[in-house]
Order: C-alpha cells, then sequence, then structure tokens
C-alpha cells in the first residue's frame, strides 16, 4: 500500500534502519516531490544516507533503455511509495569502461570545439553576427574579432569593417556573405 514520507522523516527512517531492512525497499516504484517542483517516477534503485544524503531512481523508457536519476535528500518536498518493491536480483551488466572513456572523450572534443563559437566579452550583435556567418563559412574569434577565411571583421562588424584576407577575391567572398547575412539578421548596418 502507498504512503508519503517527507524529507526529513525519509532521512530520520532511512537513517535509522538498519541496511538489511532498508533493502527491502530497494526497487519499489516511488514519486518523488521536489522543492523545485519536479515530479519524478521511478524505481528505488540504490540511497546514501551516511555519505551524500541522497537516492537514485532508476526509469525504464519507452524505447527499452533504462535512466537515472540522481537526488539528493535537501530537495526532496515529499515521496510517495505506489506499491511493494520487486525482486532485486536482477543481473547488473558490466561496463564497458574503454568505451566510457571514449564517449567522455568525444563528449569533451565536442564541447571544446563548440566552446570555440562563443567570444569572450562581445556583444550580443557580435555573437549574432559570428553565428550567420558560420553557418556558411569557417570562422573564429580572435579576441572581440571574427576571422573569416582570414579576412578580419571588426567592430561594428560591417562590411567596411573588414580587413586582410590571402587575396581579393576572398574578401569580396566574404563581405558578400556578411552583407547577406547582416540583411537576413536585420542588423542594421
Amino acid at each position: 500500500k502507498g504512503g508519503t514520507v517527507g524529507p526529513f522523516r525519509l532521512h530520520c527512517v532511512l537513517s535509522s534502519m538498519s541496511a538489511s531492512v532498508l533493502n527491502n525497499f530497494l526497487g519499489a516504484p516511488i514519486k518523488v516531490s521536489t522543492t523545485l517542483g519536479e515530479e519524478l517516477e521511478g524505481e528505488l534503485f540504490c540511497y546514501d544516507v551516511s555519505g551524500s544524503n541522497s537516492l537514485v531512481l532508476r526509469q525504464v523508457l519507452p524505447n527499452g533503455r533504462t535512466n537515472y536519476k540522481w537526488v539528493r535528500s535537501n530537495v526532496i518536498r515529499e515521496v510517495k511509495a505506489s506499491g511493494p518493491s520487486r525482486p532485486v536480483d536482477e543481473f547488473i551488466p558490466a561496463v564497458d569502461l574503454a568505451r566510457v572513456e571514449e564517449r567522455a572523450a568525444e563528449a569533451e572534443a565536442r564541447a571544446s570545439r563548440e566552446a570555440k563559437n562563443w567570444g569572450i566579452g562581445v556583444s550580443e550583435r557580435a555573437q549574432e553576427v559570428f553565428n550567420a556567418m558560420s553557418k556558411t563559412m569557417e570562422c573564429e574569434w580572435d579576441q572581440e574579432d571574427i576571422i573569416c577565411f582570414g579576412v578580419r571583421i571588426a567592430k561594428p562588424y560591417t562590411v567596411e569593417s573588414c580587413s586582410g584576407g590571402v587575396d581579393d577575391q576572398t574578401m569580396e567572398r566574404v563581405k558578400k556573405v556578411l552583407e547577406g547575412e547582416l540583411e537576413r539578421i536585420q542588423v542594421p548596418m
């Protein structure tokens, strides 16, 4: 039968019970209401009252995959049990650490590439111009200037503020794209 437990009571109940009794709650379907207004549902996968003072919910997604939500007890407003725990003697698959490291390295490389697309200390307008230009040509930031194919686009990021470039053809191409993008994003020239 379902019941409700507040965060302080949950902590007191969990910390005063023995590990063998607490393990009986593992696998129970619960609904957690947070102080942020979120409603999280899933099975109680694990808990830690002595260290992180948190719990982990396991959510089985419609596509068959599993999602885990880590919830610290200080954001828990209410916990409702919606049924009895189920047996938890299921096999936990091994984690391919090499694949985890590979995915982490890929994510780090992607984040590093994406970070280069954000100007530091630039105006919203400058970032808008950069974003528009980088859709059609390779661009990078050089402090507050945008560099596209060796052409420097300085403040106020207009066709007139272009300089450099390897040749006149490249300069004209960058100017033409910049002019079109400025019209498209309706930045006053």
